[in-house]
């Protein structure tokens, strides 16, 4: 079987979160990691389509540094102790090195379950993304500076129009024929195609690619610069 979802902006509404008031909690966080204040679990809310397996439930450290920030959120047994970050083990060669909890699984989508649908499947590619920028605070943020396309960008509303007209663009690929998010379906393999538009640093429009087994909402995902503008702007 084969089938081809697009989904219209409309249908995504609040689902790429951004940081809420609990950053103010943050602020108030000493410097280094600490345990997070702040339940991750809440990012989950409205994606409803997909579920915390039983017996799982999703913990954050968090990292701060003169106004800056990043977290780490872990899916962790429900019985499963959270120590203080330092008296857990550091992933060394990951940014910031963080730390890890006993019984943490290696991934957070590991311990998410969803619904089937291709719907649940684009969910999954945004709520991953979504918590990868839990708890980034000034310069620790990337994602947040992200606007998923549904058309060309110098042809829709002023909120969606990139910070320079058209012809101040180079493809270095293709011009998409299809802008709108879209859920790939082939037998057991289900693709998640979107594209967003960033500013930091340069003008550039990206291709996001994940890949799934049809039943897990584990992916691999790979990303492609299909346009650069002019210089965009620094944190």
């Amino acid at each position: 079987m084969t089938e081809d979802t697009t989904f219209t902006l409309a249908r995504l509404g609040t689902l790429k979160t951004k940081p809420g008031p609990e950053t103010c909690l943050l602020e108030q966080l000493p410097d280094g990691w600490s345990i997070s204040p702040v339940d991750p679990t809440a990012v989950l809310v409205p994606f409803t389509s997909l579920w915390l397996r039983p017996g799982y439930l999703l913990r954050a450290y968090q990292f701060k540094e003169n106004g800056n920030g990043n977290a780490v959120v872990w899916a962790v047994p429900v019985d499963a102790e959270f120590p203080e970050p330092g008296l857990c083990p550091r992933l060394q060669g990951v940014f910031l090195s963080p730390p890890r909890p006993p019984g943490a699984l290696d991934g957070i989508m590991a311990a998410i379950d969803g619904d089937g649908t291709p719907w649940s499947y684009l969910c999954a590619s945004l709520l991953a993304r979504a918590l990868g920028e839990f708890g980034a605070m000034w310069h620790g943020s990337e994602w947040t500076t992200h606007d998923i396309l549904g058309a060309e960008p110098w042809k829709i509303t002023k909120r969606h129009q990139t910070r320079s007209p058209e012809e101040a663009w180079q493809w270095s690929e293709s011009k998409p024929v299809v802008w709108k998010p879209q859920v790939h379906v082939a037998d057991d393999v289900v693709t998640v195609t979107f594209l967003t538009y960033t500013a930091l640093g340069q003008e550039r429009i990206i291709q996001h690619t994940d890949t799934f087994k049809a039943g897990n909402y584990q992916f691999a995902t790979q990303y492609k610069v299909l346009a650069t503008g002019p210089a965009g702007y620094v944190w």
